[in-house]
């Protein structure tokens, strides 16, 4: 019976192992794993992997008889026991760096987070020689609990709630195609983890987390595949597939198109650095996501300092309400004075022709047209 659920576990660890594999190979010529929450999506992946290796190992080595064996068990015990909480604080890292884009606020966090995480490395180790703290081996070389194995369950559990306490309440500055897989990354791994705790012998919460790491690398995906990495937005990909659906769809709900450009970005560029300039076009964005409904408009960034809101408009008198409330938007920025630029945006909008041979390409070129007439207007002022 033992034998059978040996070779069961070392199955599916190994079925786990393969998943990690294949997303590392997918993940590791990316420049994205480069920025700070791609380099602990990776440091995530790379201490599960060992983990699971680790588990295998114990249920290999328990209850086999030898003093070498014995000596290996102790250690491999007491990597397996060090990792449990690391692997639950960098999601609590890595959801931390995803809700609010500041690597100053996660570092902020980094040294009270750590610190528990250290006793708990320094206590896996110094259970190899006392046996009453979080595990020991008795003198058949069988596993057990310590007696502050109950404390470290508690550690690692706090990593996994934290995040989704404020994860529900930044709800609103989440973007909502992120909230989700955010949220629902701790379900696995709790659900895991209380059986694991409760009934020894099972060992399921590192499969579960491995899934959890699955449904996040297929968000990672998506919004490499469909947003801006700069702005947070659709791209140009989403936007075409978008306005093609729109348009076969769009039966009696009107469709209203606004091309959007930032004036004088190059300007921004070469006085400031194109650090600054970024800065320029995410705000922009910004100022897009607070005047347009979320949920019912499509925003996206077109291309360079160009973007596009498609709306679902009931006339000509909403569209241009639409309008000026983006304009007071950006007139109640710059009267803020928080960066060294303000904000000026050329704007072209119409409502999508109903004739049977209009385009999609057609209707982009017309608010594009549109924008530039408005920024004609612009540059005589100047």
């Amino acid at each position: 019976m033992f034998f059978i659920q040996l070779v069961a576990y070392i199955e599916i660890n190994c079925i786990a192992l393969v998943i990690l594999l294949l997303i590392f190979l997918n993940l590791r010529h990316r420049t994205a794993q480069f920025m700070p929450d791609q380099r602990i999506f990776m440091a995530l992946l790379a201490s599960n992997a060992l983990i699971l290796v680790l588990d295998m190992l114990m249920w290999i080595l328990d209850g086999k008889h030898g003093e070498l064996i014995r000596e290996i068990y102790y250690y491999v015990t007491a990597c397996y026991y060090a990792l449990n909480p690391l692997i639950c604080m960098l999601w609590c890292f890595y959801a931390d760096y995803h809700i609010y884009k500041s690597e100053k606020h996660l570092k902020n966090m980094m040294i009270p987070m750590i610190v528990p995480v250290f006793v708990n490395f320094v206590l896996s180790f110094l259970s190899i020689t006392n046996h009453n703290l979080l595990f020991y081996l008795d003198d058949n070389n069988i596993y057990h609990r310590g007696n502050l194995f109950y404390a470290m369950a508690a550690l690692s559990f706090f990593y996994l709630f934290y995040p989704m306490v404020f994860i529900i309440l930044n709800q609103k500055s989440i973007q909502k195609r992120e909230f989700l897989p955010l949220l629902v990354f701790i379900i696995p791994p709790v659900a895991g983890g209380i059986f694991q705790t409760l009934y020894f012998g099972i060992s399921l919460i590192w499969i579960c987390v491995t899934l959890s790491i699955l449904i996040i690398f297929i968000n990672i995906q998506n919004s490499q595949l469909y947003t801006d990495f700069l702005t947070g937005l659709y791209n140009r990909r989403s936007l075409d597939s978008y306005l093609q659906q729109r348009v076969q769809n769009m039966g009696n709900r009107p469709l209203a198109g606004i091309m959007i450009d930032l004036n004088s970005f190059k300007a921004i560029n070469d006085e400031y650095g194109h650090h600054i300039g970024d800065q320029a076009l995410q705000q922009t964005a910004e100022i897009l996501e607070k005047t347009f409904r979320k949920g019912d408009d499509f925003i996206a960034r077109y291309g360079g300092d160009e973007f596009v809101v498609l709306l679902s408009a009931i006339d000509g008198c909403h569209l241009d309400h639409d309008i000026e409330r983006l304009k007071e938007k950006v007139e109640q920025f710059n009267a803020q004075n928080l960066f060294p630029f303000s904000i000026s945006l050329s704007i072209g909008y119409d409502y999508y022709s109903s004739d049977p041979e209009a385009t999609v390409s057609d209707f982009l070129k017309h608010i594009d047209r549109l924008m530039y007439q408005d920024k004609q207007k612009y540059m005589s002022a100047l």
